[in-house]
């Protein structure tokens, strides 16, 4: 399929971030027909755009982008979704092809990855960015994600919890009248009993985890 003019949206809560794909897919011969920077002005721009192609992050200001992924697949289903992000952890990997992105780029590859991948995604294939299918194999080596029901200890969820609802180390100690030293070797606890990659993607992965369960 000839991908000249495709039609881009792209979501991203950094404006240089923005600026600068917006540049690079011009060139290319892309039309980039919208940005936004929140999940919100997302689905009213994709409503209004007739975009083809979201080129989106994972962490929008505090928002799921995993949750933009689903949105956009039951709302616009014959929109392609590609994930453009700094994670790259295995298991968020395939949590976003799960969630129904058909492509996923790390930052840290060359801009020329970001416009291989939007035309492959266009004729129809899935494409993971060279960092992003070497974290999902390793991912797959060291095992499945861990449910944190199932591996943390009482105390150990009751934090996990708490970072998932936007608590600091000091506010959690206050909360549990523990000491922040006391709170930092949870984290740690956790961190390895999850399998995750370290405290950033921890706190993704409580922040998702603390909505899916929010009333349940």
């Amino acid at each position: 399929m000839d991908d000249a003019g495709a039609r881009v949206l792209l979501v991203d809560d950094h404006p240089v971030v923005r600026q600068g794909l917006s540049g690079l897919l011009r060139d290319e011969g892309f039309r980039v027909v919208g940005a936004a920077a929140t999940a919100h002005e997302a689905l009213d721009t994709l409503a209004r755009s007739e975009a083809e192609i979201v080129v989106l992050d994972l962490t929008l200001d505090g928002e799921s982008g995993l949750e933009l992924l689903g949105a956009v697949r039951d709302r616009f289903p014959g929109v392609v979704t590609v994930v453009y992000s700094v994670h790259e952890d295995g298991n968020r990997v395939r949590r976003a092809f799960e969630a129904g992105a058909r492509g996923f780029v790390t930052k840290r590859e060359d801009p020329e990855v970001v416009v291989q991948c939007l035309r492959e995604v266009r004729s129809g294939e899935r494409f993971a960015s060279p960092r992003a299918a070497r974290a999902m194999a390793d991912a797959v080596a060291q095992g499945p994600a861990r449910s944190p029901e199932k591996v943390l200890s009482p105390q150990e969820l009751t934090v996990y919890a708490l970072v998932g609802q936007g608590y600091g180390s000091r506010e959690i100690a206050e909360r549990l009248g523990l000491s922040v030293r006391t709170v930092d070797t949870y984290y740690g606890r956790i961190v390895l009993k999850l399998n995750v990659a370290g405290r950033r993607e921890l706190r993704l992965d409580a922040t998702e985890w603390a909505r899916h369960n929010a009333g349940g």
